[in-house]
């Protein structure tokens, strides 16, 4: 064909014939769409705002990072089809969205920052230090997990105090309405006085024996009430270190070894603080000198004086030994008497000086007292340590996943390599049997979760525990939600049917009591018509929780003016409450108690967010945003 087109290409007349066959070619490829290989390339932008474009591999990466965010609380995988349905997709994007409408606004308006402003921002950025100081390694690798470089994070940087100073200049230290802060006050620490009696059930008569065609008519009026919810039939199978938890076997220094390493953490009690200076200098010899001079009696805070810093300078913190990461700067620290002065020492910066000037004894239970309760932690924990059980416990895995690859069902899988895997033939949404019974599901929620999001016949990544183990689990069956039919829950009806009529008659009943309290009555004399007590409630506020009350009898205290009597549902659901308000009290509003308590601050700052709000909607709306659909489904590895 090549030789053919050459050939013809070198006579006067094949050259016309080919010029001819290419023009109508190239006028076929406009015609039908596929101008953009003379345009630059296929349209890879997820959406627009303006002028600025948010292209689909920084939306893809967005997205990434958010789900490894959530992955990372969650303790779990998360797919993209679980991120999908719970709305994240929409969440980045409308957050790159507003970043870019703010940014473009920002530039509209002239804002700019300099490169100091930005690199102290991320120097300063508590997520980038280690021991209260900056570390650039942890920044290294935050920027090696993000995949990004560290011009394209710098670029990021400028842009986010770009809208910082745009987002401060707006509504920055918006201080909290008084106004609305006295409103809040009344509505929070208002408080009333009660008097309450209660009307049982019983003080109606039982409803009359309903029809068929009554129960069939209630039965259609709440037919939604009465629908199976959806359940699976599936497969699991978990293995973790616990499997190899009785083989392992625990000395008396492995359990105080382990028992020493919670200690920092606080988990038998405060732990021992210190508070700790820290003198930083420029090469060890000076370190040197002026460790050789503190011995030889110079004063610390002489030494201090010379090098012209203040107690604030030098101020490390009060800390746990937990809440030092250096091992050896916390070794060493944590062997200093109070007053005492560490060897010159490396850190991040250079060569320091660690003081330490007051100990802060720690109250941790003895170990004697907490050994019964962690020796069985300490050997699960000895197990997830133990590098041959590591190994057997990872041939497990290729063995199982080999099976898997081999087109094997789990069970299947589970057989092959001498395990024993899990069938539940009915699971909800909720864990239970869609009967409502709970069902023991290894990996608890998170598999409940993913086995929901999965399908029939997926071969899903097993789950990740927190205890270093895994759990497989295969769907093998779906019993989708029906409406059951009349005849399948006639007792279920018949007992709802003549419950809502003895609610109805007990509530008719009440009001009737209401209105005879409302002309005249008094609430003791209608208490003893009823045979029960008057109940005195003191102090109610909106927020209370009390028993006798409950969410509805707090709520309806609250509804009418005081003195006026109101009825509600009795917190056991048969009977009926009345209530009347008999005071009213309202402590003086402080200001000030609201400053102090940081309510004011967070006043301000949920107006701000609402005024924020506002602003980057009505940005979008002037610049104009569109959402490329069809690029967003290819960004998340969707079909169009």
């Amino acid at each position: 064909m090549l030789n053919a087109i050459r050939t013809a290409s070198s006579k006067w007349l094949g050259r016309v014939v080919l010029t001819i066959i290419m023009g109508v070619l190239i006028v076929s490829f406009a015609i039908w769409g596929i101008g953009d290989i003379f345009r630059g390339g296929v349209n890879r932008m997820v959406a627009s705002v303006g002028e600025t474009k948010i292209g689909a591999e920084d939306f893809r990466q967005a997205f990434n990072l958010e789900i490894q965010r959530i992955q990372r609380q969650a303790r779990r995988v998360v797919t993209t089809d679980e991120a999908r349905a719970f709305g994240l997709d929409r969440q980045v994007l409308n957050r790159l969205i507003d970043e870019a409408a703010l940014s473009q606004r920002a530039r509209a308006l002239g804002l700019a920052v300099d490169q100091a402003l930005v690199t102290r921002s991320i120097v300063e950025a508590p997520d980038f230090k280690v021991g209260g100081v900056f570390d650039r390694e942890r920044l290294a690798d935050a920027l090696r997990q993000a995949g990004i470089s560290e011009q394209t994070f710098l670029q990021r940087q400028a842009e986010l105090v770009l809208r910082r100073q745009l987002y401060n200049g707006l509504v920055g230290a918006l201080p909290g309405a008084e106004a609305l802060g006295r409103a809040v006050h009344q509505f929070r620490a208002e408080e009333r006085n009660l008097d309450v009696v209660t009307v049982p059930a019983d003080k109606v008569p039982e409803p009359a024996p309903p029809e068929e065609a009554a129960l069939r008519g209630f039965f259609e009026e709440r037919k939604a009430e009465f629908r199976t919810t959806e359940t699976r039939r599936v497969t699991l199978l978990q293995i973790g270190p616990a499997d190899f938890a009785a083989e392992a076997g625990l000395t008396e220094a492995e359990l105080r070894a382990f028992y020493a390493r919670q200690v920092p953490g606080g988990r038998f009690g405060p732990p021992e603080r210190r508070q700790i200076d820290r003198v930083l200098f420029d090469t060890e010899a000076e370190a040197r000198d002026a460790a050789a001079r503190l011995a030889a009696g110079t004063g610390f805070e002489a030494l201090l004086a010379e090098r012209k810093l203040a107690a604030k300078d030098v101020d490390f913190g009060r800390k746990s030994a937990g809440e030092i990461a250096d091992p050896a700067i916390r070794d060493a620290v944590f062997a200093l008497p109070e007053g005492g002065v560490s060897a010159p020492l490396k850190d991040a910066f250079g060569f320091v000086l660690f003081r330490v000037r007051v100990i802060e004894p720690g109250q941790v239970a003895p170990f004697e007292t907490v050994r019964a309760q962690i020796e069985a932690e300490a050997r699960l924990d000895k197990v997830r340590r133990d590098p041959a059980i590591r190994t057997r416990l990872d041939q497990l895995v290729r063995r199982i996943e080999d099976q898997r690859l081999a087109g094997k069902s789990l069970a299947e899988a589970a057989e092959a390599a001498g395990l024993k895997p899990v069938t539940i033939l009915a699971l909800d949404r909720s864990g239970r049997d869609g009967q409502g019974n709970a069902v023991a599901v290894p990996g608890g929620a998170d598999a409940v979760n993913a086995i929901f999001a999965s399908d029939i016949g997926l071969d899903n990544e097993p789950l990740q525990t927190r205890e270093g183990g895994h759990v497989w689990y295969e769907v093998n069956g779906v019993e989708p939600a029906r409406d059951k039919t009349f005849e399948e829950v006639a007792a279920e009806v018949r007992a709802r049917y003549l419950a809502d009529q003895r609610g109805k008659a007990l509530a008719r009943f009440t009001d009737d009591l209401v209105k005879r309290i409302e002309n005249g009555e008094a609430l003791a004399a209608i208490a003893a018509e009823l045979g029960r007590p008057v109940e005195p409630y003191a102090g109610i506020r909106r927020a209370s929780r009390e028993p006798g009350l409950g969410v509805a009898g707090v709520e309806r205290a609250f509804s009418a003016p005081v003195g006026k009597p109101v009825s509600t549902t009795a917190p056991d659901g048969t009977g009926r409450l009345i209530l009347i308000a008999r005071t009213t009290s309202l402590l003086p509003y402080d200001p000030a108690a609201d400053e102090r308590s940081g309510f004011v601050r967070e006043l301000g700052q949920g107006i701000a967010e609402d005024m924020m709000a506002q602003y980057i909607a009505a940005i979008r709306q002037e610049l104009g945003v569109s959402i490329n659909q069809a690029v967003l489904n290819q960004a998340l590895g969707q079909a169009n």
